[in-house]
């Protein structure tokens, strides 16, 4: 792993709502596995939280930013990807935080003309809000209303 700052991300600065029944830190290996370590990690600590639905789309969500984590913020095998969950009252939210330059994103998301790009195009249909923090790495988190 990664001997370089831990991101953190905006839950464990205890930023967020005082209200969370859950916040949870998981640390994953980069490289090409972690889409799926996450999509595993996320179905065990949602289960039984959130409904399927819900459940369904926040594991697409995850998938893509781990994979953007990945294949745009350079994070190999020897790199850790963060992912933050927390639960609040009708509200999911979740930051996945690694050690790259970061990006300023479009005011409305678009496929790439070349191909990909639509990982920021499903997180702008299927999140109630998402932005992105470069303070320390690069942070996207997404927050999704319960149904």
């Amino acid at each position: 792993m990664s001997a370089r700052p831990d991101p953190i991300g905006f839950l464990m600065r205890d930023s967020w709502r005082t209200d969370a029944v859950l916040a949870h830190k998981l640390e994953l290996a980069g490289g090409r596995d972690a889409p799926a370590a996450a999509r595993a990690a996320i179905a065990r600590l949602l289960a039984g939280r959130v409904n399927e639905f819900d459940l369904f789309d926040t594991t697409v969500l995850v998938s893509e930013l781990i994979t953007n984590a990945v294949r745009h913020g350079h994070a190999g095998t020897d790199e850790t990807v963060i992912l933050h969950v927390a639960l609040a009252p009708g509200v999911l939210r979740v930051e996945v935080c690694d050690q790259g330059p970061g990006f300023t994103p479009a005011a409305v998301p678009g496929a790439r003309a070349e191909g990909g790009g639509n990982g920021l195009v499903l997180l702008d249909r299927m999140s109630t809000a998402w932005g992105v923090a470069g303070d320390d790495g690069t942070c996207v988190w997404f927050e999704r209303e319960l149904a």
